[in-house]
């Protein structure tokens, strides 16, 4: 078939058939994507039912010491280890523990600030929004998973450029581009749900995508790594303007968030940054100090969490991130004399770091309020809608018995401004550069193989 194919037609469809392919490899993992996403964008809401009888209390005029909240969590898990505090998130909201059992068991208990009563206790593990976070970033797989997600994401980017060639409407063409026609039948009816709602979509998902990757285990690791030995080291560092006093020890990174799992909650800049190491000592200020520094500072707000350390010689961090990005704040203290060691705040980000967690706001639904979350949500239920819509298009069209890819030509070759693109997007995305020569290498050696045969 694809002998009879003009050659002016080739190009079309030399990028259809790797739209067709990629569509459909991606499509599932989109499809999860989608779906976590628009759950976690309405975290504290959801819980808020899930869990309503453990994180709504009374509202009180007066709380207690969040030293006695502790010593109330302690006294019902004795030799437990506490990780991480959470502030309320309002008046009518519980304090949030996250705990280590003498048994190893990780918990998340919550403690009414009225009278330091616990109010409930859920497996950390299983918790709704953990589950749904893991699914979303590493499809409960872990390290796998998450490069299955970055692969997924970078590949959908590719179909967005993909997409945007094939929608371009040709020789005047207006039907089906702007708005879907529904009188139309068949293949031609699915097209156009499929292409004009991805058309609207498409800048919107491709935000989603770049934001979303520096969360990613490889390429985000990697953009970290690449702006701090870059000569654009001050604009892309995650940290560059980041530091200590002379006199403190050096430097520690948690490298994996089994170093500490409560890390999770720093914002990407904070991550990616050196974190100071103190001298060890067995000696520890109370929670009332640190939160008494959270006063001082101005972030004793809720939602503040305070991490504590998981080495011997690690710092406390007071961590506040609250809905807008340009109000973070991260702060370490040394744990035995509460002296500050660092005081980050959004000022000390570099540009590359502004722009990420501006990002990440915006992803997340939170930088622009209840309009952010439903924009959001809108998108990812669309791109839920027009991945099964290209689904139906690809299973009405589709010869039986057969997986129906676009035909090329066998002599067309593309030119050189494609391979550019291709290349292009190879660097910036390596799994789809690695994956994109893997494909070809196969193409050529089944070309061959196929040659070989009819002869």
């Amino acid at each position: 078939m694809s002998k009879h194919l003009s050659a002016a037609s080739g190009l079309y469809h030399f990028i259809w058939r790797w739209h067709f392919y990629a569509g459909l490899v991606v499509a599932p993992f989109l499809i999860i994507l989608a779906l976590t996403g628009s759950i976690y964008l309405f975290k504290d809401e959801l819980e808020g039912v899930l869990y309503r009888d453990m994180v709504h209390v009374a509202p009180a005029a007066r709380h207690m010491l969040v030293s006695t909240q502790e010593a109330a969590v302690l006294d019902a898990y004795p030799g437990a280890t506490i990780t991480r505090y959470v502030a309320p998130l309002a008046n009518d909201r519980a304090s949030e523990w996250a705990i280590t059992t003498s048994e190893g068991e990780r918990l998340v208990a919550f403690t009414n600030a009225a009278d330091a009563t616990l109010t409930g206790v859920i497996d950390a593990d299983t918790r709704l929004m953990t589950l749904v976070s893991q699914m979303h970033g590493e499809l409960l797989l872990g390290r796998t998973g998450d490069w299955l997600v970055e692969f997924a994401g970078c590949w959908a980017f590719v179909l967005l450029v993909t997409d945007a060639f094939l929608w371009w409407p040709r020789k005047g063409r207006k039907a089906g581009v702007l708005a879907p026609r529904l009188k139309a039948k068949g293949r031609s009816f699915w097209r156009d749900l499929h292409a004009a709602p991805a058309a609207w979509n498409a800048p919107i998902i491709a935000f989603l995508i770049l934001t979303g990757l520096p969360w990613s285990g490889f390429w985000g690791e990697n953009l970290a790594k690449f702006g701090t030995i870059s000569s654009l080291a001050a604009t892309m560092a995650p940290s560059p303007n980041f530091s200590a006093p002379p006199n403190v020890p050096p430097h520690h990174q948690y490298a994996t968030l089994e170093d500490n799992p409560d890390a999770a909650d720093l914002p990407w800049s904070v991550r990616h940054a050196v974190l100071p190491t103190v001298a060890h000592s067995p000696s520890r200020v109370s929670i009332d100090r640190l939160i008494a520094q959270a006063d001082i500072r101005g972030i004793n707000a809720p939602g503040l969490r305070i991490l504590f350390a998981s080495r011997p010689d690690g710092v406390v961090t007071l961590s506040y991130v609250p809905q807008t990005a340009q109000g973070q704040r991260t702060v370490h203290i040394d744990p035995s004399t509460g002296a500050i060691v660092q005081d980050i705040a959004w000022d000390q980000y570099s540009p590359l770091g502004k722009a990420v967690e501006f990002g990440v706001e915006t992803h997340m639904g939170k930088q622009f309020g209840l309009a952010n979350q439903l924009l959001m949500l809108a998108s990812c239920v669309l791109l839920i809608l027009t991945v099964c819509f290209g689904v139906m298009m690809w299973w009405t069209r589709r010869p039986a018995g057969r997986i129906g890819a676009p035909p090329v030509p066998e002599n067309f070759r593309p030119g050189w401004p494609i391979i550019a693109i291709a290349a292009l997007l190879g660097v910036v995305f390596p799994l789809v550069g690695a994956s994109m020569l893997l494909i070809v290498a196969i193409e050529f050696v089944s070309a061959r193989l196929a040659k070989r045969s009819a002869a």
